[in-house]
């Protein structure tokens, strides 16, 4: 009789036990398809890498993006919803990577995964030296389509299509930011990444001019080129980490 019992007790362990697991990974999917419904349409977090954006972010910053103010893809489809409006002179925003190449089946598999847990900081793609490649940057667009740019002395010149004359960023872009500048090396040529110097540049149709605001540290269009509208992710909104620094940006 008791080992009946026993083994009766065991089974029902085991039934409760196998239960429970399908139930929690019920959850952890269900909880995954939420999460890459909300981050890719409505609102995402992202850790500030780096300090291309200093003074204004530094690095481990966290801040809210939103997809949707610039119109959200549909997870799952190629439609994009329509945008509240099109991305503009002065807006801080996050986008892929142009130097992040997507991995390939079974890791890509993976990457989803250990973004979710990750809370967006990890990665399988490495470069030659075995660093994680980061999939997405934050810079502040400081020309749209149709303008034409030109950098001196770390300065921004842009003239709006339409105009003769070239005005001094932080003259057309509204709002206020600190732009962080230094002397390069003796010898450092105009040619070379993070300089001042950029020759006039005729923006086209669907193409954006991303800088840092830390113009001596940042990886932006002076090296990589204009980005285009679908490489734009989202616009960021505020700050929340640290607390003490929190606030819209």
């Amino acid at each position: 009789m008791y080992s009946t019992y026993e083994r009766y007790s065991s089974g029902f362990a085991g039934r409760m036990g196998r239960g429970l697991v399908r139930k929690l990974l019920k959850l952890l999917i269900l909880t995954l398809i939420l999460y890459l419904i909300i981050s890719s349409m409505f609102l995402a977090t992202f850790q500030v890498e780096s300090v291309s954006m200093e003074p204004l972010l530094k690095s481990k910053d966290r801040v809210f993006v939103s997809p949707l103010i610039y119109g959200a893809r549909i997870l799952f489809f190629s439609a994009k919803l329509p945008p509240v409006r099109e991305p503009e002179r002065g807006d801080i925003v996050v986008i892929h990577s142009p130097i992040y190449g997507p991995p390939r089946a079974p890791l890509s598999l993976i990457e989803p995964l250990i973004r979710f847990f990750s809370f967006q900081r990890g990665s399988v793609v490495r470069d030659e030296s075995g660093r994680r490649v980061p999939a997405y940057m934050i810079k502040r667009i400081v020309a749209v389509p149709g303008d034409t740019i030109r950098i001196s002395g770390f300065t921004a010149y842009i003239r709006p299509e339409g105009s003769s004359t070239f005005t001094a960023e932080q003259q057309l872009i509204p709002g206020s930011y600190q732009i962080l500048a230094g002397s390069l090396p003796e010898g450092w040529a105009k040619e070379f990444p993070f300089s001042g110097e950029h020759p006039p540049l005729t923006l086209e149709k669907d193409q954006y001019f991303l800088l840092g605001d830390n113009r001596q540290g940042s990886s932006d269009s002076r090296s990589w080129g204009p980005v285009s509208r679908d490489q734009i992710l989202g616009r960021v909104l505020y700050r929340y980490w640290p607390l003490g620094r929190s606030g819209r940006l």
